[in-house]
């Protein structure tokens, strides 16, 4: 049993490499051609090291003025990032606390989950037709609020919270506690797994979100990092070396974040499916 056991894991950790080198060699090629002159990014034959190094296209990024993008989309990122949690977390609680006390809260979950079949693309109009309305356009709220609420983030809390015994919560009660007390108390200290897998999906999604800044922001100081980067796509041509450049700078701090944080991931996701 322990050698075909063996036989079997062999093929598959050889694919995994391959797949890990597929998905990675792209950012290994852009990190290493963001450091080649402008001169040697379409040369032939291609080398995947530069034969003359160089960082001027880093200096003329920074120079230029992207402190001020990255700036601008670390408010979206941190400030919508924490809004996020709140509702989630408190929607999650009630979706599973309330189950048996409240008639139809199952039907509630049911309807959140439908609209995630609801592709975003269609919801876009009605969002800036909503945002105009409330004056929030060219306004970096007008970015962070309609997107605020995940089905993501409620469902990881609500299946995570389904886990705890309702004992936790009965016990609190007759304790004397209310019911904020319980959930800042309790029951969001439990759920510190899924919070911090929230945390590290809801600031990558804004830190890379795209159609939205690009809609509902016109004033070039407010600009995020991905609309940024998109100002180096010119009429007269396209500025490879600092895209390429940018492109690193942007998306060093997902990866920092998600070395040091990968392993509360993989507990967060686990937590989230114990009990459905």
């Amino acid at each position: 049993m322990a050698e075909r056991k063996q036989k079997v894991s062999i093929p598959l950790t050889v694919l995994s490499v391959l797949i890990a080198v597929i998905v990675v060699f792209p950012i290994v090629w852009m990190v290493l051609s963001s450091f080649k002159p402008s001169g040697e990014l379409f040369s032939y034959p291609l080398h995947l090291f530069s034969q003359d190094p160089t960082v001027e296209h880093y200096a003329s990024v920074l120079a230029g003025g992207f402190m001020g993008y990255v700036k601008n989309s670390l408010f979206l990122a941190v400030v919508g990032t924490l809004i996020t949690l709140v509702i989630s977390s408190m929607c999650g609680y009630a979706l599973a606390i309330y189950r048996f006390e409240i008639k139809y809260v199952n039907l509630v979950f049911g309807v959140f989950l439908l609209g995630t079949l609801i592709p975003g693309e269609t919801l876009t109009v009605p969002q800036f037709s909503v945002i105009s309305a409330l004056g929030l356009y060219n306004n970096i709220w007008g970015v962070i609020l309609p997107v605020v609420t995940t089905t993501t983030g409620i469902f990881m809390y609500r299946q995570h919270y389904m886990s705890i015994p309702l004992s936790f919560v009965e016990a609190a009660r007759i304790d004397g506690a209310n019911e904020l007390q319980i959930f800042t108390r309790i029951m969001f200290p439990l759920g510190s797994s899924v919070t911090v897998t929230l945390t590290i999906f809801s600031f990558m999604w804004r830190w890379n979100d795209y159609i939205l800044p690009l809609l509902v922001l016109s004033d070039q100081k407010k600009y995020t990092i991905q609309i940024a980067i998109k100002n180096f796509i010119g009429n007269l041509g396209v500025d490879w070396s600092s895209i390429l450049a940018a492109s690193v700078l942007s998306i060093l701090p997902v990866i920092v974040i998600f070395i040091f944080l990968q392993k509360y991931i993989i507990g967060g996701i686990s937590a989230s499916g114990v009990k459905g």
